[in-house]
């Protein structure tokens, strides 16, 4: 009998509702909530990750707002929650728990320097783990690999210019859970009690199936703004939240089968549990079942409690071979020919800049057998293909790439010309002097600069001269980069050029030069610094200068540190702040008590510790 057209039609409906609200959970209410995150709380500006300073910010941050007891606390509810509804078979309590524990993934979409700050702030549910170590999540990398393989096609393809992989997988997931949904609503519409039709003869469960498909895409969407330094993987949160939701829908398979007996097991016996496969290898996927059961479903929940937990140990097991397989440098650096042409291939022919760098890495590992090939993509037409062989070339190290990477100074692209350069630096061939010696009249300051900084990297006595007139350069980059190099050569005789370039030009690299000056054991580092704190244009030099006075404990910049807690800039006066805690002398009590009516929240939370510390002192 045909079904009526009105009641379909509404249903239709129904499951669209259900399909656009979770594509709105998809795309828009991350934006969304990560803007009202961002605005209403405050959280450091902090890479955090990069250094022991930032992870002092960080712990103190977190001490400050009592994050810790708080985020230990929401893991164990939602630990709890799943705990209860596998114990008493209420798998909607369970379900929320798996969306809890996934939720933080979100956190990639936007994010920022500070791991909690704007939409990151959903990764309070894992500081446990992340107090353990950012790299724990990382246990679970190989469930990239299927991604991996997926968007190699894609490119192939050529479709990565109409759809981003990790989007159409997105958009998979959602029609899954889309036709998942209608299906469901139309057999209950007609009383049926086992639904066995349209996509539920494909999967057992494609409600389930679609969320796992929609959550994979999100899991390798690309971050719209990444302002990290470090990298959270957010693999292992995504492989426990899945594990739960198929443990979920193995509930429900009890409960199906308590309910309908037969027609249950039958319908079982002619239909994958989630994704459709050959037979062949539903019969190898569930073969540690058979062993451990001895029988091809488990129908008790501590056996589904003991397959989940057996296949959570299997793929965290085969993740930590692979990640000790992959990172062999054999595995990364197969210089044969096949090899070498194929990553040639893609550094000229990927569609994103992304696999073209990696290719690049790879070629200038695999040494002098890569030269040939790279230096046939060097007259290529796109200079981010000329770019990054260029780069490459640098990268390997061999003698006969020198003469190439001369002839790119003159090209007519000078982001072209400034990578040649700095590759140029990185053979320490003395062939480059002249060469670089002549780029420094390249009309793009970034290629002078790039030119300067090359120069410093290769010992060679026609250098210092140079670089000593460098420091008279009117940009910043290319002064900065002579003093840095001084420093690191250990140039005695630049010691007076760099005083002289401190206290006579207004566009001095205070910050380098009192590095340089440190390097090379002169008393009048703390000179330098203490004009960059006042004299810099910049907020970067200014807070660097403080944080060396600071770091160094130099007593002659307490008055100078002090004046800064009034610089208009919030870095600045962090960076004072944190400089005076250093010393923790009671001449700077009165300043640090004004801080604390500073308008920037990471200025008051500073100095309050510095006070704490000051009167410990005392």
């Amino acid at each position: 009998m045909k079904a009526p057209s009105g009641p379909l039609v509404v249903l239709i409906l129904l499951a669209l509702v259900f399909t656009i609200g979770l594509t709105f959970a998809s795309l828009e209410l991350p934006r969304l909530l990560d803007g009202i995150l961002a605005r209403t709380i405050d959280t450091p500006d902090v890479a955090t990750g990069l250094d022991a300073a930032s992870k002092y910010k960080t712990d103190l941050y977190l001490r400050a707002t009592r994050l810790r007891p708080i985020g230990y606390a929401c893991l164990a509810f939602v630990l709890v929650l799943i705990v209860i509804g596998f114990v008493t078979e209420k798998t909607g309590w369970t379900s929320a728990g798996a969306i809890a524990l996934f939720l933080p993934v979100f956190g990639h979409f936007a994010a920022t320097m500070f791991f909690l700050g704007g939409l990151g702030f959903l990764r309070l549910l894992w500081l446990p783990a992340l107090d353990a170590s950012f790299g724990l999540f990382r246990l679970a990398d190989i469930i990239r690999l299927p991604y991996e393989a997926f968007r190699a096609a894609w490119s192939w393809a050529g479709l990565t210019r109409l759809l981003h992989p990790a989007a159409a997988i997105t958009g998979l997931g959602l029609l899954v859970f889309f036709l998942g949904t209608l299906t469901w609503f139309y057999a209950r519409s007609r009383k049926t009690v086992v639904a066995d039709l349209w996509i539920y003869r494909l999967s057992r469960h494609p409600q389930y199936l679609g969320w796992i498909i929609w959550s994979y895409g999100i899991l390798n969407l690309p971050a719209g703004r990444i302002k990290i330094c470090y990298e959270l993987s957010n693999s292992l949160p995504w492989l426990l939240s899945t594990m739960i939701i198929v443990g979920v829908a193995m509930l429900e398979e009890l409960k199906m089968g308590r309910a309908c007996g037969r027609v249950y097991d039958a319908y079982r016996l002619k239909t994958p549990f989630l994704i459709p496969m050959p037979r062949v290898l539903v019969r190898a996927s569930g073969l540690p079942v058979r062993l451990l059961f001895k029988k091809p479903y488990p129908d008790r929940k501590r056996e589904i409690a003991a397959v989940l937990a057996l296949y959570t140990v299997l793929i965290l097991g085969m993740s930590a071979v692979h990640g000790v397989w992959a990172s062999r440098p054999i595995a990364r650096a197969d210089g044969s020919p096949a090899r070498i042409e194929e990553l040639a291939r893609t550094l000229k022919e990927a569609p994103d800049r992304s696999a073209k760098r990696t290719a690049a890495g790879f070629l200038a590992e695999a040494g002098d057998g890569a030269v040939d090939a790279l230096a046939g993509l060097l007259t290529d037409p796109d200079p981010i293909v000329r770019a990054y062989a260029a780069g490459a070339l640098g990268g390997t190290k061999a003698d006969r790439a020198v003469p190439r990477l001369i002839a790119l100074l003159g090209d007519a692209d000078p982001y072209v010309r400034r990578t040649a350069a700095e590759s140029l630096g990185r053979t320490d061939s003395s062939q480059a002097v002249q060469p670089l010696l002549t780029a420094l009249e390249d009309p793009v300051q970034d290629v002078v600069n790039a030119a300067v900084r090359a120069l410093g990297r290769i010992p060679h006595p026609e250098v210092i001269p140079v670089l000593i007139r460098a420091l008279r350069n009117d940009d910043w980059g290319a002064a900065g980069a002579a003093a840095q190099a001084l420093g690191e050569m250990g140039a005695e005789e630049a010691i007076e050029p760099l005083i002289r370039c401190f206290e006579e030009s207004p566009t001095c690299p205070y910050d380098r030069v009192g590095t340089a000056l440190r390097q090379l054991g002169s008393d009048r580092a703390v000179d330098a610094w203490i004009a960059g704190l006042s004299r810099a244009g910049w907020w970067y030099p200014r807070a660097f200068c403080a944080s060396a006075l600071g770091r160094y404990k130099m007593e002659k910049g307490l008055g100078p540190l002090q004046d800064a807690l009034k610089d208009e800039s919030p870095q600045v006066r962090r960076a004072a702040v944190l400089a005076l805690m250093e010393f923790r002398s009671p001449a700077t009590i009165e300043a640090l008590r004004g801080a604390l009516k500073d308008e920037d929240f990471e200025v008051r939370l500073y100095a309050k510790e510095a006070l704490k510390k000051s009167e410990e002192h005392e």
